[in-house]
């Protein structure tokens, strides 16, 4: 018999999500139903859901799976993400109720678009390339340009602080580039820093004297404003500082202090809170490129993201390795 599977999507996601090719793949293997979670009437009612699954995909802004979900969820063996971060809807007690229980995401898949993003950030800023293009609007002498901003990222010195599989996506973009590449990291011993020719570093060292800076560490409570004042003000002039993790890791204020010195730019697709006020200064200020926090999956990609979530289940189902296996240790430091 085939498995019993629920997808829990919200109703904005439904279609797009899970177009013909998607439900046709979960069909040949398993016996699925598509729950709407913002279309049940209570908790009890989503609770109710889970009672006789063997297998449940996830996605985005679903509600939390809390221990009257778990505890419908008797036969439950998998939850596969179709996504990246899994705190929003599971809590760490997961892993003592239903300690069983496989649970992976699709974070190889969203971690790709993430690094082309930092690398494509790294490249405008050093580049100034909103700069030259509003100098050309306002019709500045073609050859009196500043040379001093159109700098290139070949054989800089790149500093990345976390050292998750966003990091190792944006590390293998920026190799060709000959960069140095310094990391900040916990998980990263010295010696396996070396054998992939990477230089671990402090944060202090990373802050003072790379070129480019790319934060991708953990929103864990630990790491909130872990960029703080000292660091900020250690940034030499000219460097990149890139921010496609979150933005409690900043202290957003000392972050606007330093930047009104002009010494340094940014780029920044996430802020805390999000969307940042209509007054915040980080909106208009020349030397920072302010994104909607788009670095994450295009349209697209998050279909992607949907196919190796239905990969992972049909793989377990089959006895096979899932991809993106979440144990406690990798809850705990992951985004």
């Amino acid at each position: 018999m085939k498995p019993r599977v629920s997808v829990i999507v919200r109703e904005k996601f439904k279609d797009f999500l899970l177009p013909v090719s998607v439900k046709q793949r979960l069909g040949s293997f398993a016996d699925f139903d598509i729950v709407v979670s913002d279309g049940l009437s209570s908790p009890a009612g989503y609770a109710a859901s889970f009672k006789g699954l063997q297998g449940v995909i996830t996605s985005w802004e679903i509600p939390r799976m809390d221990r009257r979900v778990l505890e419908q969820a008797e036969e439950l063996q998998i939850i596969s993400h179709a996504g990246g971060m899994v705190r929003f809807f599971l809590g760490e007690e997961i892993f003592t109720l239903k300690p069983g229980l496989v649970i992976c995401n699709a974070s190889n898949v969203m971690a790709q678009p993430v690094a082309e993003y930092a690398l494509t950030a790294s490249l405008a800023c050093l580049r100034h390339l909103w700069h030259f293009r509003e100098w050309v609007a306002r019709g500045e002498n073609w050859e009196q340009y500043a040379p001093e901003m159109n700098v290139s990222l070949l054989r800089k010195k790149v500093g990345i602080v976390g050292m998750g599989q966003i990091a190792r996506k944006f590390i293998d973009l920026a190799r060709p580039f000959d960069v140095n590449l310094h990391v900040f990291s916990k998980h990263l011993t010295g010696e396996k820093a070396a054998r992939e020719n990477l230089v671990k570093s402090t944060l202090e060292e990373l802050f003072s004297s790379c070129d480019v800076i790319v934060l991708s560490a953990a929103n864990t409570p630990e790491n909130r404003h872990m960029v703080h004042s000292g660091l900020l003000k250690m940034i030499k002039p000219g460097a990149v500082l890139v921010n496609i993790a979150r933005g409690a890791l900043v202290d957003e204020q000392a972050l606007i202090e330093e930047l009104e010195t002009g010494r340094f730019m940014a780029a920044i697709d996430v802020t805390d809170p999000e969307p940042p006020s209509a007054q915040n200064k980080l909106r208009k200020m020349p030397n920072v490129l302010l994104t909607p926090h788009i670095a994450g999956p295009t349209p697209e990609q998050r279909i992607w993201m949907m196919e190796e979530a239905v990969e992972n289940l049909e793989t377990f189902f089959q006895g096979g390795k899932v991809s993106g296996l979440i144990d406690l240790e990798r809850y705990r430091y992951m985004a």
